[in-house]
């Protein structure tokens, strides 16, 4: 119900009442005094909550509670040589705090949702109302690593390097934004410092039959065939293929258009479905970022392929109206094209692959892997994929770096033949 603490000699009291916390300094360093006080306190609290002991309008509830219901204000001291100190929030109330400031628009959705699954873990394993958010330090983020590090993912498997660094990295996030807002006095620890388990690398991306190959040879478990169908990337000629699928079978109208978007733009999902009808140019379709200049919407340019052209063309005949160019149709004039969810886009595309081969892909995100691996295999150069792309990270071009066969063959031959 109540803890101490003890940062400065002095011990400080902590405790939660009407929903509140609240810490103060208990004006001792004797932790036998300091622990009666406590004790003390927790038993006002119950007398409180049970009907015994009536907390009057006027008090101030900390002072209240602490002189075991005898003062309702704090008296006056001069020169007081430990002044009341404020309450330290705690970790669950820094997180409240930096999601309730979000303006809208901010993060993508998806962004928002995974930061509040880290959010979710770190107060499991830290402690949801215990941990208060100033006290974390190196100690407590090495314990942090070796309690996630054991626990087992979707697949059955230990949970991955990446995957706690980047929870870690949601955590330093929050806590920078807090710092600087002086919600928080300390600075976040040095992650360079924190002590983290080897990681493997992802496969590098992998055609539709090098995947095959590999799971028929047998000995592999479910969740190693996942992870290589997480690697996927389709050649052209299988892209072609999975256009014609998804024409032939989607029950929505702006399915179609959207998958090929996607495979001839490496748009992510999330683009896909803020794009604006004004979007489509007469030569090129424009992508509203989000990711690639923190803080700012950008945009980039995608010249139209020929079969990207006549599906939008297609699609605007059809159109319902409105302002996006992708989504469901509604009855209402004010709205008549209602902006897809996330959930709505990847089930529509998950049950346009069903039944099929093409089942196995795992979600949008390959038809952008797709593309990059395409325009790699063809020698394009790095700079014009990243700018089509909006970017790509270091570990990306790891995994589609083995696709430049060409190029490197006459990188070798040109030194040494």
């Amino acid at each position: 119900m109540a803890s101490l603490e003890n940062r400065t000699g002095y011990y400080n009291v902590v405790f939660r009442f009407g929903g509140r916390k609240f810490t103060r300094s208990l004006g001792t360093d004797d932790e036998r005094e300091a622990d009666r006080m406590r004790a003390n306190l927790e038993q006002t609290i119950r007398d409180v909550k049970s009907g015994r002991l009536t907390v009057p309008e006027d008090a101030e509830i900390a002072t209240f509670l602490l002189s075991d219901g005898k003062l309702t204000q704090a008296p006056k001291v001069i020169d007081e040589e430990e002044p009341d100190v404020p309450a330290a929030p705690a970790l669950v109330e820094v997180f409240g705090q930096f999601f309730d400031s979000l303006p809208d628009g901010a993060l993508e959705d998806s962004t928002i949702a995974t930061m509040k699954t880290h959010r979710q873990n770190l107060l499991r394993i830290l402690g949801p109302d215990e941990i208060i958010a100033e006290h974390i330090d190196l100690n407590t983020l090495d314990r942090y690593v070796r309690s996630r590090s054991r626990e087992k993912g979707q697949r059955g498997r230990n949970i991955g390097t990446v995957t706690i660094q980047k929870e870690i990295a949601t955590l330093r996030r929050v806590w920078r934004w807090a710092r600087k807002r002086g919600i928080l006095p300390n600075d976040f620890p040095d992650v360079g410092d924190i002590q983290m388990p080897k990681s493997s690398e992802k496969p590098a991306f992998q055609t539709y039959d090098e995947i095959t190959r590999q799971i028929k040879t047998g000995g592999l478990s479910e969740a190693e065939q996942r992870e290589l169908w997480d690697s996927l990337y389709l050649r052209t000629t299988e892209i072609d293929k999975l256009l014609d699928h998804v024409r032939a079978n989607a029950r929505q109208a702006f399915l179609y258009p959207m998958v090929v978007a996607a495979a001839h733009t490496g748009a992510r999902r999330s683009e896909l479905m803020r794009s604006q009808v004004s979007d489509i140019r007469e030569d090129s379709l424009i992508i509203r970022e989000k990711k690639r200049r923190k803080g700012r919407q950008s945009t980039r340019r995608v010249p139209h392929s020929s079969r990207l052209r006549k599906a939008l063309d297609e699609w605007l005949e059809q159109h319902p109206g409105g302002s996006h160019t992708f989504g469901i149709t509604s009855e209402s004039e004010a709205e008549p094209i209602r902006p897809l969810t996330p959930e709505q886009a990847h089930d529509a595309f998950q049950l346009v692959l069903k039944q099929s081969r093409w089942k196995v892909i795992r979600g949008w995100h390959c038809l952008r892997h797709s593309f990059i691996s395409n325009l790699a295999s063809q020698g394009v150069d790095q700079r014009l994929i990243d700018e089509f792309v909006g970017h790509t990270s270091e570990e990306m071009r790891r995994r589609y770096r083995h696709l430049l066969p060409e190029v490197k063959e006459a990188a070798i031959r040109g030194v040494f033949d």
